[in-house]
């Protein structure tokens, strides 16, 4: 996945959790943590790509610096791209959030940007291995989109991007009080 589809990945899981969130009364105190919460969330949806120095994150200043070590040690997608890393962020998330007096759900905003690129990259190609170090296989969906190459127009992410975006704007919409038919009907018949 390019780095533009893990962001809208990572967008699609903290508007879910948001909504998972309201569903039991639990919302932010002021927007400036909704929009912390979302700031946090769309770099998780980067970090497990830091393991190699070809990403947008990895490749960048001071990034590089992690990237090309990691690189080297352990290769892409390997580590950082399983339920342990997950965890391992979860645990370091919430770690940071009690010494700083975060709620818990800004203190997970990391690992849920960290789970949406994991997900994302199992409907991909190369698949992920979701339970290293422990099993070294990596793991994909039956059906999978190819990844997109670089100079390489590609039909299927580009429809997963279209898709994400269409679902992170009707779960927005929703989410700030619209109805999203009626939105929807507005757009359709102007």
């Amino acid at each position: 996945m390019t780095a533009t589809t893990h962001q809208l990945t990572g967008m699609l899981f903290g508007l879910i959790t948001i909504t998972f969130f309201n569903l039991f009364s639990i919302t932010p105190e002021h927007g400036t943590e909704l929009i912390l919460f979302f700031l946090i969330v769309l770099f998780g949806s980067l970090l497990p790509d830091l393991d190699t120095p070809r990403s947008k994150l990895g490749g960048r200043f001071p990034f590089f610096f992690i990237s090309y070590p990691f690189n080297w040690l352990f290769g892409h997608r390997t580590w950082s791209h399983s339920f342990t890393f997950i965890a391992i962020v979860l645990v370091i998330g919430w770690g940071f959030g009690m010494a700083v007096d975060w709620e818990w759900y800004l203190s997970s905003a990391l690992a849920i940007g960290v789970a949406s690129h994991v997900l994302g990259d199992f409907f991909f190609d190369g698949g992920v291995p979701l339970f290293y170090p422990f099993i070294k296989r990596k793991y994909k969906f039956f059906v999978t989109a190819r990844t997109k190459r670089p100079g390489e127009l590609n039909i299927s992410e580009n429809l997963v991007a279209m898709i994400l975006l269409l679902s992170n704007v009707i779960l927005g919409v929703s989410h700030i009080g619209f109805d999203v038919w009626e939105v929807i009907l507005m757009v359709l018949t102007s």
